[in-house]
């Protein structure tokens, strides 16, 4: 069984506390600095690192911009970025990190180890702040992504879950996808499991799943290596009764290969042999399969030496969970980590070839790591994944729930930290359902058609709208608890909201020719404002 993981975390602060002792033998990036200043860049550095010490958080800040004006050094920015997060200056505390970053990426290119990069970039990451205004209107349209894969829906999202040890489904034994469809208000899509490679198909949790309206995602784990993955009977078999079962397949053969956790780890070549085996046998056999190729979202640096190429993979898959703290932890938060800067990296470098699944996400609302309710974290984590990737990543196409207590179910104890059960937290369960009602959410896997008839684009600055459309705001700021967003036109107010969707009508034909605007408003948990942005848009009634 796959859950999550924070391995690719552990570490996190020594590998920042390194580079920053590492980063001051940097040679300067960039040299800014005027004429006028002729104290020397250390100097600045090591007065503003004593007005740090001494509270001087404002004196510290001149200081760090001085030296950094001179050298733009890694060691530099990482002070410079450290004060103004003291000072409440969140914008400029990531844009300084963000400038951190790409000198770690330039010497990690060059090294072939880019560990210091994502972690000065997740810093970056939590603390910068995203508004972007899109407008979903009448019309469906493609991802933009030309020929589409094996069962790809031309747009929307595939609903799907793992459910099989889920308490408040898990007594109606076969009838439980019926159950949790129930209880979450809308069919899904997808139901996925797990399968030791070796043992025969699954043919009747095949049907049973098949019976219920879903399609099947199945996890094939050669938990005996990959050595045992070979073209012979067993395979051949496999395949022709995964045919047989007449029902589409998703199948993720040994995911997460790029984690220390699993046994498939470590021989990328030999892991990529496997994975075409068993993609040539499917094809061969089992036209209603589809190869998934997943790994977990962490490390990032070890991703793409696993990819098996694109002829032998139909969609790109990833394992992602939101946890209140890193490895069970209480002195390590997670809050500010955004699940969809999970996404990011694969997407970049898969999605333009590839649709994309989450194959497994949680979000817990109950941590271990001192008997915390996390209700709120995974009802925002939850929506900013499942919302952002309906803006920010039209080729994701699907997004599979782990639904289980890991409390009382995992058969380790390191695993044993999180609750992710929907249908154990009333709250968490009513917002998922309200959530899945956009008919963005698809309940049918069916290749090209969708059931999902509208069209979501990215607005532009000063562009035009010239037909009714709805406007939908990603928001995204150094708090990961946002208080509320206020949305205005022509200074009037639209939409005061707490949670995702930021959702609001936008109706030309009921304002006057020429130009409006809109303004977008967003608070912090402690009703702060903590950032604003204004677009123009045109009219042509």
């Amino acid at each position: 069984m796959t859950i999550a993981r924070q391995k690719g975390w552990r570490g996190l602060r020594l590998i920042l506390v390194m580079a920053f002792i590492l980063a001051l033998t940097v040679q300067p990036f960039a040299r800014t600095a005027s004429a006028a200043d002729t104290v020397h860049h250390w100097k600045h550095y090591t007065n503003g690192v004593a007005y740090m010490n001494k509270g001087q958080i404002k004196l510290a800040i001149r200081e760090f911009e001085l030296a950094v004006a001179q050298s733009a050094q890694a060691g530099y920015l990482r002070k410079l970025a450290e004060a103004y997060t003291k000072d409440n200056q969140f914008q400029k505390a990531a844009d300084a990190y963000y400038r951190e970053a790409k000198i770690h990426k330039a010497i990690g290119e060059k090294s072939g180890d880019l560990n210091t990069y994502f972690a000065v970039l997740a810093k970056a990451d939590a603390l910068n702040t995203q508004i972007d205004l899109y407008l979903e209107k009448a019309g469906a349209s493609s991802s933009g992504s030309g020929n589409l894969a094996k069962f790809e829906p031309a747009s929307g999202m595939y609903i799907g879950a793992y459910i099989e040890k889920d308490s408040g489904v898990e007594k109606a034994k076969d009838g439980k996808f019926g159950a949790f469809n129930k209880l979450a208000g809308k069919q899904h899509a997808i139901y996925f499991n797990y399968h030791k490679y070796g043992s025969a198909f699954p043919y009747h949790w095949a049907d049973t799943v098949k019976k219920a309206g879903g399609a099947i995602q199945l996890a094939l784990q050669p938990d005996n290596g990959l050595t045992a993955v070979k073209d012979d009977a067993y395979l051949r078999k496999f395949a022709r009764d995964a045919k047989a079962a007449g029902v589409p397949i998703f199948l993720r053969f040994a995911s997460e290969m790029n984690g220390s956790w699993v046994k498939w780890n470590g021989n990328p070549s030999l892991y990529i042999e496997k994975f075409r085996l068993v993609s040539k046998v499917m094809k061969e056999e089992a036209p209603n399969v589809a190869m998934v190729w997943s790994p977990a979202a962490n490390p990032k640096q070890k991703i793409a030496a696993y990819y098996p190429g694109d002829d032998w993979v139909d969609w790109v898959g990833l394992s992602i969970y939101s946890v209140k703290y890193f490895n069970g932890n209480v002195k390590e938060p997670a809050d500010q980590v955004n699940p969809l800067d999970s996404v990011d990296y694969t997407y970049k470098l898969y999605a333009s070839r590839k649709p994309m699944m989450i194959s497994e996400f949680g979000a817990t609302h109950f941590s271990k790591a001192g008997n915390t309710s996390a209700v709120n974290f995974a009802i925002t984590k939850m929506n900013m994944l499942y919302h952002g990737a309906k803006l920010k990543y039209p080729r994701v196409k699907s997004i599979n729930w782990f639904s289980l207590n890991t409390l009382t179910d995992s058969y380790s104890a390191e695993r044993s930290l999180n609750n992710f059960s929907l249908t154990e937290s009333p709250a968490l369960l009513s917002s998922y359902s309200k959530m899945i009602e956009d008919p963005y959410y698809l309940s049918k896997v069916a290749s090209g058609s969708s059931s999902y008839t509208k069209s979501v684009s990215k607005f532009a600055n000063q562009g035009t709208i010239g037909k009714a459309a709805t406007g939908v705001v990603w928001v995204k700021t150094y708090d990961p608890y946002i208080g509320k967003v206020v949305i205005k036109v022509d200074g009037a107010v639209v939409l005061t909201r707490q949670q995702y969707p930021y959702t609001f009508p936008i109706q030309p034909d009921k304002l006057t020719a020429g130009s409006h605007k809109i303004e977008i408003i967003v608070y912090d948990s402690k009703n702060r404002e903590a950032s604003r942005k204004s677009y123009t848009f045109k009219t042509t009634s």
